[in-house]
């Protein structure tokens, strides 16, 4: 680890830019973007097109290029804490009370700045939910456009794909901003467990990026092969447009509240305190005031405007402007867990080399800076599988009975209870949660593929919801996160499937020249008790992949819903959301490139708003 940081300590360069954009207290722009992470340049990019409008974005972050984020070895070993929000969940009861880190970036460019950089798409399935849940043309056949539209596909190179049998499909993919590639190279253990899924009957789809995301996918990374760093909202979305004189970017402003016109709530503007010498300041929007402040930030920002559950808002001494439920319900991640496991005898080079060779890091590290190939092209991982829960568990059919024989309301946060339009949302997704996990085109869990083998996962569909409200004691602090996390037993009974599938996977004949031993939960753990308690004892169970989402869902108002279809929220005008809390359920897959093509999708339905007005 010392030799990597030593690299790169070497290397940082200074990274908190001023803003762009001098704001006066008259200033008024036709659009107001609230983030400027990956939603919000991508729709501050497409909004600027039109040279007749102008596009302010606030962001509470600044634009920052260390190489901690830039180079992509660098991301799986140093997260950069610098440029993230410092939250804190509240104690998740069914994790044994502790607390976890909530991953919010705070930087220009937002979460794909400081992500795992996994370039991946869910199955048609999970977007045709969105579409069933009373969203017309948010199906996949709605979104595969925009997928295409924000991606620009690189192929590896003819001898990498032929030695580990990478497939992808070109169609896949457009001509669009952000670089998506496979790194220049890969560890050769890994062809083993690639044959090794192979010869367990897990499918290989491909053309995962397409729609078949079943089984063992190869994943691509938000790579600029080019350069061999890390492709990013920014860099893809703004920088190539930053001077454009429609379009203007303050950095370091925390949004602290909409302005409306009443009575009718028509957003106005927005009210920012600067981060450097606390001055309060207004903007105005003639047009429409956009939310990308991510799935925590945006319904803080809703509930501090006074818009959202009124017991919450009461509490924080906020005034009700517009009872909306929905604003911070909904609450969805993926939880994950890790096991661990000792290997031996694994071909040189693999991961551990570049951590533990000086010579081979040091020749690494030239090769990567002459010619930008090698390991420090490699970021966390290329693949994944994407598990039907028939080929989790034999016990499939025993989980789906225990779905279907819940009371809806069993395992809810008290807000239900309260509002009889979240449960009734909720048991539109349970339906369809039931039906996914009935399915073979469906995956309930991923199993995360590390070299030689497998030692953790995530769930991917989880039954169980969170809330994100405003801190009664002060409501301008960091809102209170509860993730609730295996509230509800049946993502319990995924969560112990996937562990002792990955025991099973590890012991195949297949993988015995690795030796592999199991370390935690431990070969004493046998019953689902003691492998909890093993796992919650040494942190082996988070409630989050850093996937926090549908926190403002799209659906209807009658069902629980906080924007409409085109993305306007509910009881106001001119107000929009544009980022991952507008996902009604989470799919199952690594969110960012989902958010792009979110973002690409607003942006077409917010100029035709306004096409003609």
């Amino acid at each position: 680890m010392a030799l990597i940081s030593a690299i790169l300590s070497s290397l940082i360069l200074a990274i908190a830019c001023a803003s762009s954009h001098v704001l006066d207290e008259t200033d008024t722009f036709d659009y107001i973007i609230v983030g400027g992470g990956t939603s919000g340049l991508v729709v501050a990019n497409r909004l600027s097109e039109d040279t007749s409008v102008t596009v302010l974005v606030v962001e509470h972050g600044y634009i920052d290029n260390n190489p901690y984020t830039q180079i992509p070895q660098a991301v799986a070993q140093f997260p950069n804490t610098a440029e993230l929000w410092n939250v804190t969940s509240a104690p998740e009861p069914y994790l044994g009370g502790s607390t976890f880190a909530v991953r919010m970036a705070s930087v220009v460019g937002g979460g794909s700045v400081v992500n795992g950089m996994l370039a991946d798409r869910g199955s048609k399935a999970d977007y045709d939910a969105w579409e069933a849940l009373g969203n017309e043309g948010w199906g996949w056949d709605g979104l595969l456009p925009y997928f295409r539209k924000s991606t620009n596909f690189t192929p590896p190179s003819p001898g990498l794909a032929e030695d580990f049998d990478i497939q992808w499909d070109p169609e896949a993919y457009g001509r669009g901003p952000l670089q998506i590639g496979f790194p220049s190279m890969l560890y050769p253990d890994l062809r083993n467990i690639t044959s090794t899924w192979t010869a367990r009957g897990v499918p290989m789809p491909g053309t995962p990026a397409s729609g078949d995301a079943i089984g063992f996918l190869w994943i691509p990374n938000t790579l600029d092969t080019r350069s061999g760093t890390r492709c990013h909202a920014r860099v893809a979305y703004y920088d190539p447009i930053a001077d454009r004189p429609n379009l203007h970017l303050i950095t370091g402003e925390e949004v602290v509240e909409i302005l409306f016109d009443s009575p009718r709530l028509t957003a106005i503007g927005v009210k920012m305190i600067s981060r450097n010498d606390g001055t309060v300041r207004n903007a105005y929007a003639s047009k429409e005031v956009v939310l990308a402040a991510g799935a925590i930030s945006t319904p803080k920002l809703l509930q501090l405007s006074g818009i959202g559950p009124p017991i919450a808002l009461e509490e924080a001494g906020v005034k009700v402007k517009r009872e909306l439920a929905a604003v911070g319900a909904n609450f969805q991640d993926h939880p994950a867990f890790n096991t661990s496991w000792s290997f031996s005898n694994l071909a040189f080079p693999n991961p551990n080399s570049i951590y533990t060779n000086a010579t081979y890091n040091e020749s690494a590290w030239e090769e990567y800076v002459t010619r930008h190939t090698g390991p420090y092209t490699i970021a966390f991982f290329n693949n994944a599988v994407f598990l039907p829960l028939s080929q989790l568990t034999s016990s499939y059919m025993a989980i789906l009975d225990k779905i279907r024989n819940q009371t809806a309301a069993e395992y809810l946060p008290s807000i239900y209870e309260d509002s009889p339009e979240l449960l009734q949302g909720y048991k539109a997704q349970r339906e369809i949660l039931i039906d996914h996990f009935s399915r073979e085109d469906a995956a309930p869990v991923e199993i995360f593929v590390g070299t030689p083998a497998i030692t953790g996962g995530s769930i991917q569909t989880p039954l169980s919801r969170g809330t994100v409200t405003l801190d009664p004691v002060d409501p301008r602090r960091q809102p209170v996160v509860h993730y609730n996390a295996l509230m509800n037993p049946v993502d319990r009974d995924l969560l112990l499937g996937m562990v002792r599938y990955i025991r099973d996977f590890n012991q195949d004949p297949l993988l015995a020249g690795y030796f592999p031993v199991e370390t935690l939960p431990g070969e004493s753990a046998q019953t689902d008790d003691e492998i909890m308690e093993a796992l919650l004892a040494t942190n082996g169970v988070r409630p989050t992949l850093a996937h926090p989402s549908c926190t403002c869902a799209m659906m209807p108002e009658e069902i629980g819903g906080c924007v409409s279809s085109d993305l306007l929220v509910y009881g106001t005008e001119k107000l929009s959301v544009v980022d991952a809390s507008i996902m009604p359920l989470i799919p199952a897959t690594h969110l960012q490139t989902t958010v792009y093509a979110v973002a690409e999708k607003a942006s077409d339905i917010i100029k035709s708003r306004h096409l003609y007005a």
